[in-house]
C-alpha cells in the first residue's frame, strides 16, 4: 500500500518549509521512524521520520525547493513484496495568485493517477505550460513580486515544468551579468549606462508590496572565498533585525551590577549539588522588576501600546545554525531552580535542534547573554514587536569602594555591566531607568529564594 510522507505541522507559527536534503534515495528501504529528509524553516530545522516501515517509492520534492505544510513530499510503499512502479502524483501544493503570470489554481479534486511511466534514453525537457501559466512556490512568487519579474519567461526546471527557486536566482544571476556586460561595452565607447528599466508591470496590484532588502546587490567572490548561502534562519533573522533598527528608536542604558551576594548564593547551590550559572538570576530579577514596571513588558501593535498581562521571557540561544530565542512562560511564577532547569533543557535541545516552533514565539521581552567568551558589554537590538531587551556582560573581578559602618573601604567584587535597550515611542527614560535599577538592586540584594 502507498502512504504519503506529508510535510507536518511545526508549530501554529510555521506556514512552509524548504527540503535541505534527502537521507534515502528512491527505491530505499526503511524502518519506522528512520529520519527521510532534513526540512528548514523560519524558526527551526527538522528531521522528517519515516511514518512506517517500507521501501521509498517516489521522492516529489526537489532539495531545496519551498512547500506549505501537509504537501506531499515523497510516497512510501509498505509492502515490502510490491515491485510495482508508483503512480505520479500531481502535486497539491501550487497557489494561485490573481494577475501574476505562472500560477496555476490549487484544486480540491485529488489527483488521478497516471499508467506506469517508461524512462526515455534521455531526459525530455520540461513541458511547456499550456495555458500560460507554470506551477511555482509561494517563495518563487515573493521573489517575483521583490524582483517585477515575468515568470513565463522563465524555464522551469522542478516538477512538471516548476519554476523553482533555483530557476529564478540563475535567471536573475544571468540578467545582472548581462547588464554588466552591457555597461562595460557601452563604457568602453565612452557612452553613458543607460538607466535601469523599471520593473515589470505584469504582477497585479493585489500582489503584497516588495519587502524592504537586507543588502545591496552581490559582491563577487574572489578565488578562493567560500560563499555559504543563507538559511532560512539566517534570512529571517537578517530581516527582523533590519526592521528592527529601522522601526524602532533605541536607546541604550547601562548600570554596573556587584554580583558578590550572587556568588554567594551560587556557592551555597554548590554546596548542595545544585550548579547555577548566573543567567538565571537575571532572568528571576528581570520578571520581578517586569511587574513592577508593567510598561516594559509591553508590545506595539500600530499606533497602540499592549501592555502584557502574562510575563514571558525569552532568552537567546546560540546554535551552530544561527540564534534562537526560545520563551520561559510566566517566568514570574518560577523559582529560580525552575529557571534554570528550563535554561539548562533549552539549551539542550536547541543545539540538538529538538525546539519546537511554538516554543519561539510569544515572547513579551528578551534576554541575551554573550556567554563564557564574552566582552565586556554591547547594545542589543530589540526583539519586535517587543519594547525592551536586557544584555548580560561580562563578570569581572575589580576592586570597588563599598561602605563598611560608615568608612570607604575597598574590595575585590564580581561586576558586571547590564544594558538595557528599550522603544523610545513607548518607553520613556524614567521607566527604562527606573526598570534597569530594579534589576541591579534586586541582584545585589542577592534574595533569591
Amino acid at each position: 500500500m502507498l502512504i504519503d510522507v506529508v510535510m507536518p505541522q511545526l508549530g501554529e507559527s510555521v506556514v512552509e518549509g524548504v527540503v535541505v536534503k534527502w537521507l534515502v534515495e528512491a527505491g530505499e528501504s526503511v524502518a519506522k521512524d528512520q529520519p527521510l529528509l532534513e526540512i528548514s524553516t523560519d524558526k527551526v530545522d527538522a528531521e522528517i521520520p519515516s511514518p512506517s516501515a517500507g521501501r521509498v517509492a517516489q521522492i516529489l520534492v526537489k532539495p531545496g525547493e519551498t512547500v506549505p505544510i501537509r504537501a506531499v513530499l515523497a510516497k512510501l510503499d509498505t509492502d515490502p513484496s510490491a515491485s510495482r512502479p508508483a503512480p505520479e502524483a500531481a502535486p497539491k501544493w501550487d497557489e494561485e495568485i490573481e494577475g501574476v503570470p505562472g500560477h496555476m489554481a490549487r484544486t480540491s479534486e485529488p489527483p488521478i493517477p497516471a499508467p506506469p511511466r517508461v524512462e526515455p534514453s534521455a531526459p525530455p525537457p520540461p513541458p511547456p505550460p499550456t495555458t500560460g501559466r507554470i506551477r511555482i512556490t509561494p517563495v518563487v512568487a515573493r521573489m517575483a513580486v521583490e524582483h517585477g519579474l515575468d515568470l513565463s519567461k522563465i524555464p522551469g526546471t522542478g516538477i512538471d515544468g516548476r519554476v523553482t527557486r533555483k530557476d529564478v536566482e540563475g535567471y536573475l544571476a544571468s540578467e545582472a551579468s548581462a547588464k554588466e556586460a552591457h555597461s562595460a561595452a557601452e563604457a568602453s565607447e565612452g557612452k553613458p549606462a543607460p538607466k535601469a528599466a523599471p520593473p515589470s508591470s505584469a504582477l497585479s496590484s493585489e500582489v503584497p508590496a516588495k519587502k524592504p532588502k537586507t543588502s545591496e546587490g552581490k559582491p563577487p567572490a574572489a578565488e578562493g572565498d567560500q560563499v555559504i548561502p543563507w538559511t532560512p534562519i539566517r534570512k529571517k533573522i537578517a530581516e527582523h533585525m533590519v526592521r528592527s533598527k529601522q522601526t524602532t528608536p533605541h536607546v541604550h542604558i547601562f548600570a554596573e551590577v556587584d554580583m558578590h551576594g550572587v556568588a554567594g548564593v551560587r556557592a551555597k547551590a554548590k554546596k548542595e549539588g545544585v550548579n547555577l550559572t548566573y543567567l538565571p538570576f537575571v532572568i528571576h530579577a528581570a520578571a520581578k522588576a517586569l511587574r513592577e514596571t508593567p510598561i516594559m513588558n509591553a508590545t506595539v501593535s500600530g499606533e497602540s501600546t499592549v501592555l502584557k498581562k502574562d510575563i514571558h521571557i525569552a532568552v537567546a540561544v546560540d546554535t551552530s545554525k544561527g540564534l534562537l530565542v526560545p520563551v520561559l512562560r510566566h517566568t514570574d511564577r518560577m523559582s529560580l531552580k525552575e529557571i534554570s532547569a528550563a535554561m539548562d533543557d533549552f539549551g539542550a535541545r536547541a543545539k540538538s535542534g529538538r525546539i519546537l516552533p511554538d516554543e519561539l514565539s510569544g515572547g513579551t521581552f528578551s534576554i541575551t547573554n554573550p556567554g563564557i567568551k564574552g566582552n565586556l558589554f554591547g547594545t542589543p537590538i530589540i526583539n519586535q514587536p517587543q519594547v525592551g531587551i536586557l544584555r548580560l556582560g561580562q563578570i569581572v573581578k575589580r576592586p570597588v569602594v563599598i561602605d563598611v559602618d560608615g568608612e570607604d573601604s575597598i574590595v575585590i567584587r564580581p561586576m558586571m555591566y547590564l544594558c538595557c535597550a528599550y522603544d523610545h515611542r513607548v518607553i520613556d527614560g524614567v521607566a527604562g531607568n527606573a526598570f534597569l535599577y530594579r534589576v541591579r538592586e534586586i541582584l545585589e540584594a542577592g534574595d533569591f529564594p
